[in-house]
C-alpha cells in the first residue's frame, strides 16, 4: 500500500494532496451535466422564438441527450476501468462542452440542433460522477464517505448557480453569448482538471496496467459482477426505484403545488428547498456513511423520503409542503453518495468504473420512468394523489433490497472480506 493507502495519518503532504482530486472533482460537476437541464429550461424560449421552433423541438433535443448521457455513462465506466479516467475522459469532457459552445452559432435547423445533442449526451459521461467517484473512493480510505459527499454535492451546487449564471448572461448577451460563455467554462474546467489534476494511487494503476499487458482486463466484468453478487441486483433496483420516486415527483412540484391554490412564487420557493435540502443531504450523508452501515443509513433516509412523497401530495398546507419537499431532497440527494460508497465495498475495486456506470444508467432511467408514471397518472385521474401509493410502493421496495444487501464485501482498503489476507481485527473494523 502508498503511504496514502492506509490510514490516512501518515505522511500528511499526500494526505492534504488527495482533497485536490475531490475539490477539482466538484468543480467537474458544478460545471457539468446538470447545466445541460438548466440551459435548456432558461435558453430553451427565447431559441424557439427566434426560430419559431414549437417548444416541443427544445423538449424532444434534451430528451436525445438524455438517452445518450445514460449510454456515455456505461462506456465511460468500462473506459476507466480499462485506461484510467484521464485517457476517456478528456476527449469526452471536450465534446461535452464544445457541443454547448457550437449552441451559440446554431443556424435555424432542427436537425443541427438535434446532433448537437447527440455530441454533448456523448460527451456527458465525464462530467457525470462516475470518473470522479472511481478516483476518490480510491485515494480514500479513512473519511470516504465524507470525500464522496463533498465531491456529490457539486451536482446540486450546479442545479442552484447555474439558473442565476445563465439568466445573467442572457440579460445582456442573449441566449447565443449564454451558450457560448457556459460552454467555455464547461469545456476549460473539467478538460483541464482531467488533463493536468485527475490520476490513480499509483498501485491502482500499476495493477491495471499489468492486467492490461496480459491481455485482460483488471477486475471482474459486467457480467461476472452481476452472476457472483446478488448485490449488484438489489442495489440496481433500489436505486432505480428510488430515483423514480424523487425525480418523478420532483418534475411535478410546481404543477402540483400550485394546483392546490398556493402561489407560483411558493411554488418555486418550495421547490429551491427541495434543491438545497439535497445538496446538504449530500455532506450528511457522506459524514454518516463514513461511520454507520450504509444500507441502514440509506433504508433511513429512503423511509423519509416516502414520508415526504406522501406530505407532498395529500398536504395543502404551505408549511406541510415545504417539510415534505426538505424530506424528498433528503432522498434525493444521498442516492449518488449511497451508490458510488457502497459500489466500493460490495464489489472488487477494478470493476468499480463498470458497475457504477450502470447503476448509473439505472438512476438516470428511473428518474425518466417516474416522470412518466406521474404524467401518466395525471392524465388518467386529473390529479397527482393516485400517484402517492405507487411512489410509496416504489420506496418500499428500494428499502427491502436495502436491507438483504448484508455485510460489507470488501474492506476499506479494498480487500475481499474472508480473503486470506484479511486478519480477525480487520474483519471486526470494516
Amino acid at each position: 500500500m502508498s503511504a496514502v493507502g492506509t490510514t490516512g495519518l501518515q505522511a500528511p503532504t499526500r494526505h492534504l494532496n488527495r482533497w485536490w482530486y475531490v475539490v477539482t472533482g466538484f468543480l467537474t460537476l458544478l460545471f457539468g451535466t446538470t447545466a445541460v437541464n438548466v440551459l435548456f429550461n432558461i435558453l430553451g424560449k427565447p431559441m424557439t422564438e427566434e426560430f419559431g421552433w414549437e417548444r416541443s423541438v427544445i423538449s424532444n433535443g434534451l430528451s436525445i441527450e438524455t438517452v445518450f448521457v445514460g449510454i456515455s455513462i456505461v462506456i465511460l465506466g468500462f473506459l476507466v476501468d480499462r485506461y484510467g479516467p484521464k485517457i476517456p475522459s478528456v476527449p469526452m469532457s471536450l465534446a461535452f462542452g464544445i457541443g454547448l459552445m457550437l449552441m451559440s452559432v446554431l443556424p435555424n435547423n432542427q436537425l443541427a440542433f438535434y446532433l448537437l445533442c447527440v455530441v454533448i449526451g456523448a460527451g456527458a459521461g465525464a462530467v457525470n460522477p462516475v470518473a470522479h467517484s472511481t478516483v476518490v473512493s480510491a485515494w480514500f480510505q479513512d473519511r470516504r464517505g465524507m470525500a464522496l459527499g463533498i465531491l456529490m454535492a457539486g451536482l446540486g451546487s450546479c442545479g442552484v448557480l447555474m439558473p442565476y449564471l445563465a439568466n445573467w448572461v442572457l440579460g445582456f448577451g442573449g441566449w447565443r453569448m449564454a451558450f457560448l460563455v457556459i460552454g467555455t467554462l464547461c469545456t476549460v474546467i473539467p478538460a483541464s482538471v482531467y488533463a493536468f489534476v485527475t490520476r490513480m494511487p499509483a498501485e491502482h494503476e500499476a495493477e491495471r496496467k499489468a492486467a492490461r499487458s496480459e491481455g485482460r482486463m483488471a477486475g471482474e466484468s459486467l457480467l461476472t459482477v452481476a452472476r457472483k453478487y446478488r448485490q449488484f441486483w438489489l442495489l440496481s433496483i433500489a436505486i432505480f426505484l428510488v430515483s423514480s420516486a424523487t425525480f418523478g415527483l420532483m418534475s411535478q412540484v410546481v404543477p402540483m403545488t400550485t394546483d392546490k391554490g398556493i402561489s407560483q412564487g411558493t411554488a418555486v420557493s418550495i421547490l429551491s428547498v427541495l434543491s438545497l435540502a439535497s445538496i446538504a443531504a449530500r455532506l450528511l450523508v457522506g459524514y454518516l456513511l463514513d461511520r454507520f452501515y450504509a444500507p441502514a443509513i440509506g433504508s433511513i433516509i429512503f423511509a423519509l423520503c416516502g414520508v415526504g412523497v406522501f406530505v407532498m401530495i395529500s398536504s395543502s398546507q404551505t408549511g406541510l409542503l415545504f417539510v415534505g419537499a426538505a424530506l424528498i431532497g433528503l432522498g434525493l440527494g444521498s442516492e449518488g453518495d449511497l451508490a458510488a460508497y457502497m459500489v466500493s465495498r460490495y464489489f472488487p475495486k477494478h470493476s468499480y468504473g463498470r458497475v457504477l456506470g450502470f447503476i448509473y444508467l439505472l438512476y438516470a432511467q428511473g428518474s425518466a420512468f417516474g416522470i412518466f408514471l406521474l404524467g401518466q397518472v395525471y392524465s388518467a385521474t386529473g390529479s397527482y394523489s393516485a400517484g402517492a401509493l405507487p411512489i410509496i410502493v416504489l420506496v418500499g421496495i428500494a428499502i427491502a433490497c436495502l436491507l438483504m444487501m448484508g455485510s460489507y464485501r470488501f474492506t476499506l482498503d479494498h480487500r475481499e472480506i474472508g480473503a486470506d489476507n484479511v486478519t480477525v481485527e480487520e474483519k471486526e473494523h470494516v
